[in-house]
């Protein structure tokens, strides 16, 4: 399997391996596959198993599936083209015979038409109207060839104030078909914007249907576009576009072949944000990039809007579930953070679900350690909540400054964080997602954790498997995170001592070239003790920090409480060495009697 894929990326093609169930999917919602190539076995179910699930999803069945099997499995080939496989290949047999069949199934008629490396997925989008524009012969040419009408900026909304970017999909003289974000049931009206060469015109139509294409993208939505000189001017300019694209568009990107099969310690993590270890080196695995362009278009076009009673100022920065602005409560006059749902996971209902599940779990903690909500609301169909604004810095901005936290200044931080998630391990929520990056110290030197995006509440009396897969940050997440298995208290506490051993060290408790190298390390290596990183951490914190970060949830503290109790023993002893080491000795030398000592 090595040596084909070796051959595919020799004829161009673009590889995405897979070891396990969990694997397959998210490199199919993530990329557009073109073909998949698939052993017998992975490491957690059959081929012929994943085959059976793929061909009964409406959005990934048109996919063309090959098996390529060793000699002693040939004997299942009729159960395997009756799942729907494309091809049976059973080797030994001569890679170039082998390129040659996959090459037979890939431009075989019936194979999907959009193959990665274009903007589209596997499935092709339906047209939204059966009659196309005159001159735009667009259902003859399929989309083999690439049109550039990702270069045509278009924006969408519902109100003619609220825009959201948008992209053409599809066009003919009733109407056009659009990817975005913005949700609308089959009637509503909505504004459209396209800039043209010659200045931005705003039409006017009614969403005629909506198709979602994959699990985590855009919306397609189908707009029946009122006849008039603006829709006549854009129709032309969309055709003249088409037609320029297809003169330069000769050079046709290579497919992208998904290569599903065991491979040796596979590890991939399951979260949408691009979270790795600091690299030594370049990493040769593909990570999955969100489209930035139109991401950062959303999120920039709200700057100065007006969300209910809240104004968004300016925009700080984005993370997994969506953006944060400095924003303006009107009524209250008062500063106020905005967390507004990415433009990407607007349109799924599962992501809109665990945004405001985030808002309501962070709504139950009244705690002066954990950021306060405000208002949960929705506009134009985008929800948002608006939350206290905290004005200071993060754990990871101090150690990038290279502040190694002193003992007391350290010790004092960690118990803090200790209470506050004891508070919150008291309501069943767990954060899965402790790091650096969410502890936050505000201007008046008060630790406040933040972003529960993908907390959980946890059922002590149920005993069940994680089942959204992975789910953390490779720096900080503990094994049995890592494994997918059940989650408690003590996975957050690992994660607490991964970060505190980050910032008294200076550097990660593990590091490698990639994301599947640090975890492999957090399940299999052997923590290299705190003291010798950092020769004035006490022997007494390094065994509290070491504890907690135990490779089985058994060793570990079993609850905060256990874990403060040390703490504040630490803490007392280093305050009292403190004094001392502060004090003046002073000698008073008396005539007629001994020396005396006073300390002072």
């Amino acid at each position: 399997m090595e040596r084909l894929g070796n051959s595919l990326r020799e004829t161009g093609c673009q590889i995405h391996t897979a070891s396990d169930m969990h694997e397959a999917l998210s490199a199919l919602s993530a990329n557009s596959i073109a073909l998949i190539i698939c052993d017998n076995a992975l490491q957690d179910i059959s081929g012929y198993e994943l085959l059976r699930f793929l061909k009964n999803d409406p959005l990934r069945e048109k996919i063309p599936f090959i098996f390529l099997v060793p000699i002693n499995d040939q004997g299942r080939a009729i159960n395997a083209f009756k799942l729907g496989a494309s091809d049976f290949i059973v080797y030994p047999m001569a890679i170039k015979d082998i390129v040659s069949r996959i090459q037979e199934v890939v431009s075989s008629p019936g194979s999907v038409d959009d193959m990665a490396g274009r903007k589209s997925s596997a499935a092709p989008i339906p047209l939204p109207f059966t009659n196309n524009a005159e001159g735009l012969d667009y259902e003859r040419r399929k989309s083999r060839r690439v049109h550039p009408l990702s270069s045509i900026r278009v924006e969408v909304s519902r109100n003619g104030v609220f825009w959201m970017p948008a992209q053409i999909k599809n066009i003919n003289k009733e109407g056009m078909f659009l990817e975005t974000a913005l949700l609308g049931k089959t009637g509503v009206e909505l504004y459209v914007k396209v800039s043209l060469s010659t200045g931005t015109s705003i039409i006017k139509g009614r969403v005629k249907h909506i198709a979602f294409k994959n699990f985590n993208p855009s919306a397609g939505i189908g707009v029946e576009i009122e006849k008039n000189y603006q829709w006549k001017e854009i129709l032309q300019y969309v055709i003249m576009i088409i037609k320029k694209g297809d003169k330069e568009s000769s050079d046709a990107p290579p497919p992208v072949v998904s290569t599903l099969m065991p491979e040796p310690q596979g590890l991939t993590i399951a979260s949408g944000e691009d979270r790795i270890a600091p690299n030594k080196t370049s990493s040769p695995t593909p990570r999955i990039k969100i489209n930035e362009s139109y991401e950062m278009r959303f999120y920039h076009s709200l700057i100065g809007k007006q969300l209910d009673n809240y104004k968004a100022v300016s925009f700080i920065g984005a993370g997994a579930m969506g953006g944060v602005f400095k924003g303006w409560d009107i009524a209250l006059e008062r500063t106020v953070a905005l967390k507004v749902i990415s433009y990407k996971l607007a349109s799924n209902e599962k992501s809109r679900e665990m945004f405001i599940k985030e808002a309501r779990f962070v709504s139950r903690l009244d705690h002066r350690n954990i950021a306060h909500i405000h208002h949960i609301g929705t506009v134009n169909g985008i929800p948002y909540f608006a939350m206290e604004y905290i004005d200071g810095v993060t754990m990871t901005d101090l150690i990038k400054k290279g502040e190694k936290f002193n003992t007391l200044k350290g010790l004092n931080c960690l118990i803090t964080i200790c209470e506050a998630l004891d508070f919150v391990s008291q309501k069943n929520i767990i954060h899965r997602d402790i790091k650096p990056a969410n502890i936050m110290i505000n201007d008046k030197g008060i630790v406040k954790i933040v972003d529960f995006g993908v907390a959980k509440i946890v059922d002590v009396h149920v005993d069940d498997d994680n089942k959204e897969g992975i789910v953390g940050s490779p720096n900080y997440i503990s094994p049995e995170a890592i494994h997918g298995g059940p989650l408690d208290l003590r996975s957050d506490i690992y994660s607490l001592g991964a970060s505190f051993y980050h910032a008294f060290a200076g550097s990660p408790p593990f590091e490698g070239n990639n994301a599947r190298e640090v975890l492999d390390r957090h399940i299999n290596e052997t923590l290299f003790p705190l003291r010798k990183k950092n020769p004035k951490v006490s022997a007494a914190l390094g065994r509290v920090i070491e504890k907690m970060m135990a490779k089985k949830p058994e060793n570990r503290y079993q609850d905060y409480k256990g874990i403060i109790k040390d703490l504040k023993a630490l803490e007392s002893r280093a305050q009292t060495f403190q004094k001392l080491k502060n004090a003046t000795l002073i000698f008073r030398i008396k005539p007629k009697k001994e020396a005396g000592l006073l300390w002072t």
